[in-house]
């Protein structure tokens, strides 16, 4: 639900039934650095593929935007893999301290700090890209709320309408289309979410090190699965064209983790 609010207030001072962002101009700082920007780059991909004769143009157009900036983005990647690599090989020795200090937890994080340095990781390189990501994430949410006019009816392959849900419908529409008996309609905007809580499972379970014993190690897995879990909730409550957003972010990360490691 925090995700969700926090898109919320990211939308806000955008129409709900849209605006054309190429003649209107932003309303406010956050549309004007982010909103705006990547609304007209969505746009302009757009026009591109549109005048190429591309099917599903607004589908492709916003993969293409992913990749555009998964590219951007990638020496943050780069450093991400690489610290996680770096603490994988390190789960060992880390274990030999677990069993060194026990349930000193002042002398163990102390001992592991020593550990990082020693061997030159940083334990919090894995949130960097995660921090640049979520700012995307907000304004790509503002953004397809904002081009709402362009996105009606924008199907991409079983998907009918790449803007619905909007976030103020909530889960109603599944009980809606639940009663209704458009069971096909509704698995068939299920997908992507299951698709993203498939590939965040796998790239979290990919890119954790390796778990010893201990608290923190259950700790870290009992979390994971909780973002997951939420994530999944999240993207029944946004426009499809976020959730395709991030499943296609997640497939290139895995792609570049696979080539990297």
């Amino acid at each position: 639900m925090l995700l969700v609010a926090v898109l919320a207030l990211s939308g806000c001072g955008v129409p709900r039934e849209g605006v054309d962002v190429t003649t209107t101009p932003p309303s406010n700082l956050w549309q004007t650095l982010v909103v705006w920007p990547l609304a007209r780059s969505l746009v302009w991909i757009d026009v591109r593929l549109q005048g190429m004769g591309v099917p599903y143009h607004w589908g492709f157009a916003i993969i293409a935007f992913t990749i555009i900036i998964k590219i951007v983005t990638f020496p943050l990647t780069l450093m991400q893999l690489r610290g996680m690599q770096a603490q994988k090989e390190l789960q060992p020795r880390l274990q030999e301290l677990q069993k060194k200090y026990g349930k000193d937890r002042e002398a163990m994080s102390k001992a592991q700090m020593e550990l990082y340095q020693e061997a030159g990781v940083n334990p919090l390189s894995g949130c960097l890209p995660l921090l640049i990501q979520m700012p995307i994430l907000f304004g790509l949410y503002s953004a397809l709320v904002a081009l709402g006019p362009y996105l009606e009816n924008a199907s991409f392959f079983w998907i009918p309408d790449l803007g619905f849900p909007e976030y103020t419908q909530g889960l109603s529409w599944i009980a809606e289309y639940f009663r209704a008996g458009e069971f096909g309609l509704l698995l068939a905007y299920l997908v992507l979410p299951v698709l993203l809580v498939v590939s965040q499972f796998a790239m979290q379970k990919w890119m954790t090190p390796t778990a010893g014993a201990g608290d923190q190690a259950g700790m870290m897995k009992q979390v994971s699965l909780m973002m997951t879990a939420m994530f999944g909730f999240f993207t029944l409550q946004v426009p499809a064209g976020l959730t395709l957003y991030w499943v296609t972010s997640n497939g290139i990360q895995m792609l570049q983790q696979w080539v990297i490691t």
